[in-house]
């Protein structure tokens, strides 16, 4: 628990997400990846509960984390297949593959059912997408890295090596099976968008 300079109490798990960043952990270093063997990777320091939430920025280790061990978004204990969930519109997008085929790609960690409605209810973004959450496949989906600089690392990067291939993120790719319920998802949130905004 942490209470901020204005008094609010901040309960990771509760009212902060556990992979979001603190403003107390803004010291990141480079080392051997524990998630993409024989790969570099960019590591945070763990400090959660220093400092302010910082909502909009996501945890670099922990989001890795979370997407290579199931770990929920929300409250970091282990998730289970059958109860995954997500928010397809609000995160990811679609991604061509060698074949032409299209998979889905989350670059959040899954969620617990109940943390995802929680969230739903508590975050300000979510709010205003009216989404409801997902529940994510049963299949395990493939753990692909990101060594491209996401944005936000931009400054970051620009101190690294020049020609070195760093991991910034990494995000699981989904079969195309999936990628259509999640198209069907997107466009039934796209209906309903549009029916508020005329009413």
């Amino acid at each position: 628990m942490s209470t901020s300079s204005a008094g609010s109490t901040w309960i990771i798990g509760e009212t902060v997400p556990w992979s979001a960043a603190w403003s107390g952990e803004s010291a990141f270093a480079l080392g051997p990846s524990t998630d993409f063997p024989g790969m570099t990777e960019v590591s945070q320091i763990e400090r959660p509960g220093v400092g302010e939430p910082l909502f909009a920025a996501v945890h670099v280790s922990r989001q890795r984390r979370g997407l290579a061990q199931g770990l929920c978004h929300v409250c970091g204990a282990q998730t289970r297949p059958g109860d995954r969930w997500m928010f397809p519109v609000a995160s990811g997008g679609f991604v061509t593959l060698h074949d032409g085929a299209v998979g889905y790609g989350c670059n959040v960690p899954p969620m617990h059912r109940m943390c995802a409605f929680r969230a739903a209810a508590q975050c300000p973004h979510l709010g205003r997408l009216a989404e409801r959450p997902f529940r994510s496949p049963r299949e395990e989906g493939r753990l692909i890295s990101r060594t491209d600089v996401v944005p936000g690392m931009e400054a970051l990067a620009a101190g690294h090596p020049p020609g070195m291939e760093i991991v910034y993120s990494c995000y699981r790719l989904f079969s195309p099976a999936f990628a259509r319920a999640v198209r069907t998802r997107r466009d039934a949130w796209d209906h309903e968008a549009r029916a508020r905004r005329e009413t």
